[in-house]
């Protein structure tokens, strides 16, 4: 090597020093004995010592421990260290890890040592966090509820999970190089490998749907499955990534809600909410072709003295022999409905005239009330029937059920009340809608709408969560936000409150915004979104522009959406849900298992929250358990509205809910009572309970 003069160790040492930069070496420079005869800047500043304390000292003072041989002679001499990771000390006692490397040279008839020490803090850390995720990963993937695999282009397993094998039924290691079709048959196993390979062969980049396979014991289980495809450097697919979720329990429960939304559970026939849609369909056929669309409501009017005498076995029963004769009677292009516990609804598409209705109204009244047996006994149910016929009584589905519910009333004696046409009690109501929506405009231009917050209570410590915005109208009666059971009962305010949605829930969440900004600390504000407003194309300019005037952060408002209003568009809905998510704002999905949105669909709808809605669910039993289980596996937050009951707060609790509302909690208050409620635990609900 060629020899050093001190000069030129010198520059050596400090044209390292600007070529290195900030780059974390150390450069130590030493005689052959050990003690140092020259530093670095960025050394000196490391170990936070000045040159002069540095100076002629031993390395071991910066190095404790550190040994090292010098061999060959002064004109190639060579270093031998005693190890090369220790630990350096800085002036503070403080130690950090370094990488050593040295290397020796001739300056005159000595030989100088120039050592060069890399933090390797950085490098240390990194691999622990990388050992860390290691374990972490292995501990997931073999503790995960779900079913993660890798394929390799070749269409074959690279790896399984131990929840896989147990569902597959075999060990993990026995996968490895097996194809689906090898492992589950190819009735199972096919429509696995071929979506495997679309992702493996570019046809898809990813996909998300249901996943139905038999497993080791017999049984036919449903997974929501991801597959996507995992990438080299260079962009190419190398193999297909799966995770699989079972949904069987989610599932099953999504059917019997969905058959629920739409169907009477003790009949079989379509419910109330499918009649009203049915109706109103025929009416909107009906004008475009220029016919009539009649409507009859057939009562058991004597249903409830049957139940108090021979109980409800007998009664069910009857109502559900009725609902199959009547089935048999009517003709294949009539529609029959259940519209309540008492009565059925038949919409009978083109009846002829009025004359003629009334005769096969007649007919099926008499029919219908014939003697039946129902478990045991000998029943004669006294039916009744009010009609209604498009256009004569009305232009809306509204109308028509109005009507013929007003002929059931008023005609206590008649088996069949005529077709209703325009009478006083009628007149009324439309009037009494009419006067509702007029106050409700004067309410909103004068300001006379008052906010009211409820509250929503964590389940884990029953501290406050939040607010749920609610509107009152001048007189104190609840439009928008509380649950359905405590809105006023007046059906004329209900249908003027709906035609102006619109204006009233932009109204709402404008005063929610401006009251909930005005706080120290904003509180999560929850509103209710109006379908109608849903669908309106300035819905994102509206949101924006009432958070950039009130000053709310938008992450402090969460809009809440009813299912139903999802389910009349889903593709259309999400687009919105989706540019309004992008705004920052939280969104929570309404009325969750009872609304008709597909629970699968949830997954590709960007609700962080889902509400049930516990007064329609019927019984609080496994099926709605399992339908909590599966918005949390799709790692969805679930809360309650209408909590009335103790009960129904442990059993929300015990299936993982996190928030509630409902009278349990308090009723709706004005801003300021709000702002001064506890936001710490309390056992608040458990007192009231």
């Amino acid at each position: 090597m060629t020899g050093l003069t001190l000069a030129s160790l010198y520059d050596t040492i400090h044209t390292l020093e600007r070529v290195i930069g900030s780059f974390p070496v150390l450069i130590i420079a030493t005689d052959r004995s050990g003690r140092i005869v020259m530093t670095t800047r960025h050394t000196r500043d490391t170990l936070g010592l000045s040159e002069v304390e540095l100076l002629d000292k031993p390395l071991g003072i910066i190095l404790p421990g550190i040994t090292f041989k010098i061999a060959g002679d002064t004109d190639e001499p060579e270093i031998t260290l005693g190890g090369t990771r220790r630990r350096a000390l800085r002036r503070d006692a403080s130690a950090f890890p370094v990488d050593i490397q040295a290397s020796a040279h001739r300056l005159g008839d000595d030989v100088i040592c120039v050592f060069a020490l890399l933090d390797a803090t950085e490098r240390l850390q990194a691999d622990r966090a990388a050992r860390d995720s290691r374990a972490l990963l292995d501990a997931i993937l073999s503790g995960l509820p779900a079913m993660v695999s890798a394929k390799t282009l070749d269409g074959t397993y690279e790896f399984i999970n131990a929840y896989q094998g147990d569902v597959f039924g075999i060990d993990p290691a026995d996968a490895v190089g097996k194809s689906a079709i090898d492992l589950l048959g190819a009735d199972t196993g096919r429509p696995i490998d071929i979506a495997d390979l679309r992702i493996a062969t570019g046809a898809a980049v990813s996909q998300l749907g249901p996943e139905k396979l038999i497993d080791a014991d017999g049984r036919t289980r449903t997974f929501m499955t991801t597959r996507a495809a995992m990438h080299d450097a260079k962009g190419q697919v190398r193999r297909v990534l799966s995770v699989g979720i079972d949904v069987t329990h989610a599932t099953a429960a999504e059917e019997r809600l969905e058959r629920l939304s739409l169907l009477d559970e003790m009949t079989g026939l379509p419910n109330r909410g499918a009649l009203q849609q049915i109706l109103s369909a025929q009416i909107r056929s009906a004008k475009r072709d220029g016919r009539r669309v009649g409507l009859v409501l057939l009562s058991i009017a004597n249903l409830s003295d049957i139940g108090d005498e021979l109980g409800p076995v007998v009664r069910d029963t009857v109502v559900r022999r009725l609902a199959i004769r009547l089935g048999g009677l009517v003709p294949e292009t009539c529609v029959l409905s259940k519209f309540d516990d008492t009565t059925f609804a038949l919409v009978v598409p083109n009846p002829e005239d009025a004359a003629s209705f009334e005769g096969e109204a007649a007919r099926l009244v008499a029919r219908g009330g014939r003697s039946l047996s129902a478990a045991g006994a000998t029943v004669v149910p006294r039916c009744r029937a009010g009609l209604a016929v498009y256009p004569d009584t009305g232009a809306d589905a509204d109308t028509l059920l109005h009507a013929a519910e007003h002929g059931l009333r008023v005609q206590s004696r008649a088996p069949v009340a005529p077709v209703a046409r325009g009478n006083q009690d009628i007149d009324s109501y439309f009037e009494a809608r009419r006067e509702a929506a007029r106050s409700l405009r004067r309410d909103l231009e004068h300001d006379r709408l008052y906010l009211r917050l409820r509250p929503l209570r964590a389940l884990s410590d029953h501290r406050l969560a939040g607010f749920q915005a609610c509107l009152f109208d001048s007189l104190d009666r609840p439009l928008i936000g509380a649950p359905l059971s405590e809105r006023a009962k007046d059906p004329a305010l209900s249908a003027a409150t709906e035609s102006l949605s619109i204006d009233l829930c932009e109204r709402l969440i404008r005063d929610a915004c401006h009251v909930a900004a005005g706080w120290k600390q904003p509180p999560l504000v929850t509103v209710p979104l109006a379908p109608d407003l849903l669908m309106q194309p300035d819905l994102i300019d509206i949101v924006a522009d009432l958070l950039e005037r009130s000053r709310l952060p938008a992450d402090r408002l969460d809009l809440s959406i009813d299912e139903a209003a999802i389910a009349a568009d889903p593709e259309a809905a999400t687009d919105v849900l989706t540019a309004l998510a992008g705004l920052g704002v939280r969104l929570s999905l309404t009325g969750f298992g009872a609304g008709g949105n597909p629970m699968l669909a949830l997954a590709r709808q960007p609700f962080g929250h889902v509400v049930l809605a516990i007064r329609t669910l019927g019984p609080l039993d496994e099926t709605v358990a399992a339908t909590i289980a599966f918005a949390r596996a799709l790692g969805r937050t679930v809360g309650a509205d209408g909590v009335q009951t103790a009960e129904e707060l442990a059993f929300l609790q015990g299936c993982g809910c996190t928030v509630a509302s409902g009278p349990l909690f308090g009723t709706p208050l004005d801003p300021a009572a709000a702002q001064a409620l506890e936001t710490g635990p309390t056992d608040l609900a458990i007192r009231r309970a």
